[in-house]
């Protein structure tokens, strides 16, 4: 078995980027999925609560 070169290995400096780059990439994401979750929750609270408003 041939061993890699070392201009095949990356670098320690591109890992680390490439997983800044995956964390920011999931953090945006989750925080765009949390807000629809978010609104959408309010909005059937709302719904809600103003339907038993409404038949008191």
């Amino acid at each position: 078995m041939d061993k890699k070169r070392t201009q095949d290995y990356i670098s320690r400096e591109e890992v680390n980027e490439m997983i800044e780059n995956a964390l920011r990439r999931h953090n945006r994401r989750s925080t765009i999925i949390s807000s629809v979750l978010g609104w959408i929750l309010i909005g059937g609270y709302s719904f809600g609560l103003f339907q038993a408003i409404q038949n008191v």
